[in-house]
């Protein structure tokens, strides 16, 4: 927050010093210039040269009368209309002064290239089109027959004041004035004759004012006239563009999202630092370095992890507190390693990272009493190995990677790594995991044991002859990609570089593809904006295609439209920007019930919103899933139900059945996770 200065300037206006003076005007009897004059009780003759050009004589001028100004009714305005023109005229004495037609042969008037408003008024009583030649003078009306229609007009105002806007008779009115137009407006040879014909105009025109003025609101008539309200496609109308399928055919080595979470201090950022300086991806100057500055702030075991935890405040707490990020690769696979943190206060950012997450590695703490606070907790619940475990299930990580870490500190014992696979086992299989999904490895992240090189400690190679970390990272699986849905792009940081510009994100391409070029479609505010450029890991590319992980930079967009939780979309098919949706959810282990009306935070990909629990739908069946009760009072821990939220602004969300990746929900409250699920039904949009 920018500093307040305060430059000792007191704003009190009962003391300001200058309530002394007397500013005046006076003005002579003959109409004379004006003469201004300021006094101060406390100056002499003599002023300053500030004073001077403070109050320096001003130009002579003088004040005008106030006019009076009276509201009057457009009805009344349109009878005094009516009245004035056509008795206090006498047109016989100004048609003497009228030049005749015959000395302005040869004059084409100018034409617009659409008419305006007064021309089609004009083309509804001559039966043409506003820049339509007039007809041929032909004079049949008269002055008196024109005042008798004016009352009539007059009369059939009132009557139309009187009944309410879009009345079936001013409707009837204004639709049989374009079926039967009036008589041509003749072209006279004199002013008189010309104003004959446009007093027999009147009273359509009059008709017109009426109706425009009660059918409906201003704001209301211009609406699809010239707008035309784009119609979102529907996503089997999409085919993807020739470029694409040449990228998609083109030989890639597979991006894999890794998300590595657990317990607080169960030493992620160790392990996957260690890893990544084994790998080479950090250089030995740069280990050194953090070597010599964790070991002066007396925390000498934290170096490795220091190479994730860069920020100042994460280094001083010991803890990581936002979703570090970093690269490497294996033999078969390019990885995006997301090292999330363990800390509740920061499930938020957890959930963030494991939104764009392909594959997870649970680290569990093997100390004794570590595993035990952080499966079930210390004292409050559950810990967040618990947590961690269901919210990344529920956000569609199918494979995982159990690393039992800390086994240097109960000696490799083989008897503590069963103990904890039989504890967690059971677990897992409840949040959804199949058990040929799932990898138990030993590890020791501050010895380097068995991350790439099998282990070397003989405690652990008697009992253990499995793979390593790394290589079980390269049997996942790339999940299948949506490269043939329209471009969709979730911005889970803004980024601004000297190459990506200003207005620039970081995301996970969920479907389609982009190259430099590009239209895209920022939502939800619905701007449009172009492809500048393309980085991956700091390298420029030409485009990306589903499944990578990039940074953007965009063009033609404000930067101040651009949010974490948007979405960049292919602007014939945009993303609904949602403001009431139906969610199917599975309640947690809770204490409080979810009653209707309840407050909660609704997570969704990265974005995050304060909502309101709607309408408690329907309780059902946790295995058919099959309607038990219908509006139940409250929903407790362990039911599935229907419900319908309402955030308090608008989200980026799709159906789960028609895009997954932006149908997974969360709701949290009070720092616990109270229930996940997906989206079934959009109920409203923006």
């Amino acid at each position: 927050m920018p500093r307040k200065f305060s430059r000792n300037i007191s704003y009190d206006d009962e003391d300001d010093g200058y309530d002394d003076y007397d500013d005046y005007y006076d003005y002579d009897d003959e109409g004379g210039a004006v003469q201004y004059s300021v006094r101060h009780p406390n100056r002499a003759s003599e002023a300053s040269g500030l004073g001077k050009a403070l109050f320096s004589p001003l130009p002579p001028w003088k004040l005008k009368k106030a006019a009076m100004v009276q509201k009057v009714n457009d009805i009344v305005a349109i009878k005094n209309f009516v009245t004035h023109s056509t008795l206090e005229h006498n047109w016989q004495n100004v048609s003497s002064f009228t030049t005749s037609p015959a000395e302005c042969t040869g004059v084409v008037p100018f034409k617009f290239d659409n008419p305006s408003p007064d021309d089609k008024v004009l083309a509804s009583n001559t039966g043409t089109k506003g820049n339509a030649e007039p007809s041929p003078p032909t004079v049949k009306a008269s002055v008196k027959p024109t005042a008798n229609k004016a009352k009539d007009v007059a009369k059939a105002v009132d009557v139309q004041a009187k009944k309410p806007k879009g009345s079936a008779n001013i409707s009837e009115s204004s639709s049989s004035a374009k079926k039967e137009p009036a008589e041509a407006v003749p072209m006279a040879s004199g002013r008189g004759e010309l104003k004959k014909g446009v007093e027999s105009a009147e009273p359509v025109v009059l008709e017109g004012i009426v109706h425009m003025t009660l059918e409906s609101d201003y704001r209301e008539r211009g609406k699809g006239r010239d707008q035309t309200s784009a119609v979102p496609k529907p996503m089997k109308a999409f085919a993807p563009e020739s470029w694409v399928l040449e990228e998609v055919k083109r030989e890639r080595k597979p991006m894999l999202h890794l998300i590595v979470i657990g317990h607080v201090d169960a030493g992620k950022s160790t392990l996957m630092g260690h890893i990544l300086h084994l790998l080479g991806r950090v250089s030995q100057k740069e280990m050194h370095k953090n070597e010599r500055e964790s070991k002066q702030k007396g925390k000498g075991s934290f170096a490795y992890a220091w190479v994730l935890d860069e920020g100042s405040e994460e280094r001083a707490r010991g803890v990581t507190m936002t979703v570090a990020v970093a690269h490497f690769e294996t033999p078969k696979l390019r990885v995006v390693l997301l090292d999330a943190p363990g800390h509740k206060d920061f499930v938020p950012n957890m959930i963030s990272g494991a939104a764009q997450a392909d594959a997870a590695v649970l680290v569990v703490d093997a100390s004794l009493g570590a595993f035990e606070a952080g499966l079930e907790g210390e004292g409050q619940g559950s810990g967040q190995t618990r947590e961690h475990a269901q919210l990344v299930r529920s956000l569609g990580v199918e494979q995982l990677i159990v690393a039992v870490n800390k086994m240097d500190t109960v000696n490799y014992s083989q008897k503590r790594y069963d103990f904890i696979k039989a504890s967690l086992h059971s677990f897992l299989r409840q949040c959804g995991f199949k058990e040929s999904a799932v990898s138990w490895i030993p590890v020791s992240a501050i010895d380097g044991e068995n991350l790439i090189a099998p282990p070397s400690a003989a405690a652990l190679k008697s009992w253990y002859s499995g793979p390593t970390l790394l290589q079980s990272v390269d049997t996942f699986e790339q999940p299948l990609r949506n490269r043939g849905k329209p471009f969709r792009l979730v911005a889970a940081e803004l980024v601004r570089s000297r190459t990506l510009g200003q207005a620039a994100i970081s995301g996970k391409l969920e479907s389609g593809a982009i190259r430099i070029g590009s239209k895209v479609l920022v939502m939800p505010t619905g701007e449009t904006a172009t492809i500048k450029t393309i980085e991956q890991d700091g390298v420029p590319l030409h485009d990306a295609l589903a499944g990578d992980s990039v940074d953007v930079g965009l063009t033609g967009v404000d930067p101040a439209v651009l949010l974490t939780g948007g979405v960049l979309c292919h602007p014939d098919y945009p993303v609904p920007v949602v403001t009431r949706l139906e969610v199917r959810v599975l309640v947690l282990g809770i204490t409080v019930p979810i009653l209707r009306g309840a407050q909660v935070v609704l997570h969704a990909h990265h974005a995050k919103e304060s909502a309101k629990v709607a309408e408690l739908g329907a309780l059902l069946d946790s295995k058919t899933g099959a309607i038990v009760r219908t509006k139940p009072r409250c929903l407790t821990a362990n039911q599935s139900a229907i419900i319908e939220i309402v955030p308090e602004r608008s989200m980026c969300l799709e159906e789960y059945s028609q895009f997954k990746a932006l149908g997974r929900i969360a709701l949290r409250d009070g720092g616990k996770t109270l229930a996940v699920g997906i989206v079934t039904r959009i109920v409203s949009t923006q």
